[in-house]
C-alpha cells in the first residue's frame, strides 16, 4: 500500500525488517491495541506503516512540518513547503486513529506529558544532539514498561562537530538508563525496551 502513496524519497522501508523483529521480540501482534508516538513524521511513511500494520493502534504524530537544519539550505524547499499537505493526504485513511500535533517535541512534552502512556515510540525529529537527548529522556518517561523506543539515524553525520550528531546523545541516554532498559537492535536504528519504571 505504501507504494501507492505520495512520497518524495523512501527513508523508511529498508528499516521494516528491524521493526518487525522488534515487534516480535516485544510480543506485539497486528491485533495489539497499542498507543504509539512518533516524534518527526515528515510525509508520513512510518506513520502509515504503523497504523496499517497495527489495526487497533492509535498514533500521535508530533512535527512542525517545516523540516530541520539539513533542509533549510537545499534545493528541496518546494518539498519542505508541502510536506504537511502530503502527510495529511497520505494518512487520511487512518484519520480516526491518528492525532496530529503541530508542535516541537519540546512543546509536546511540556504540554501533553503523561507518564507511561505509550507502548511504541519512534524518535526521528530534530537530529541535533541537544534535541535528541531531551526527546530520549522525555519519551522514556512516557513509555510503558515493556514498551519500545526506536531511535533513527544513529550513524547520521550532518553536523561538523561530532558531538552535535545523534549518536552522542543516544549513547549518553543508554549509559544513564542502562539498568532500566535492554537493547533489541543496535544499528543505524537503535531499538530499546523499557524494563521497569523509575521509583521516585
Amino acid at each position: 500500500k505504501i507504494k501507492n502513496l505520495n512520497f518524495d524519497y523512501d527513508w523508511f522501508t529498508n528499516h521494516i525488517t528491524t521493526w518487525l523483529k522488534a515487534f516480535e521480540s516485544s510480543k506485539f501482534t497486528k491485533e495489539s491495541s497499542l498507543q504509539c508516538l512518533e516524534i518527526g513524521s515528515w510525509q508520513g511513511m512510518s506513520a502509515f506503516f504503523t497504523l496499517n500494520y497495527f489495526c487497533n493502534a492509535k498514533l500521535s504524530c508530533v512535527d512542525i512540518w517545516k523540516g530541520s537544519d539539513e533542509h533549510q539550505f537545499t534545493n528541496k524547499l518546494d518539498i519542505v513547503n508541502n510536506i504537511e499537505q502530503v502527510f495529511d493526504s497520505n494518512l487520511i485513511l487512518f484519520k480516526n486513529r491518528l492525532s496530529k500535533f503541530k508542535l516541537s517535541s519540546y512543546e509536546f512534552f511540556n504540554n501533553f506529558y503523561e507518564p507511561e502512556k505509550y507502548n511504541l515510540i519512534y524518535i526521528d525529529g530534530s537530529h541535533h544532539s541537544d534535541d535528541v537527548i531531551v526527546d530520549a529522556f522525555k519519551a522514556f518517561e512516557m513509555l510503558k514498561v515493556g514498551g519500545i523506543i526506536i531511535f533513527d539515524d544513529y550513524f547520521w553525520n550532518y553536523y561538523k562537530e561530532k558531538i552535535c550528531n545523534p549518536a552522542g546523545a543516544i549513547n549518553s541516554f543508554l549509559r544513564i538508563k542502562k539498568h532500566q532498559l535492554s537493547i533489541i537492535c543496535f544499528d543505524d536504528q537503535v531499538v530499546i525496551r523499557k524494563l521497569y519504571r523509575t521509583v521516585r
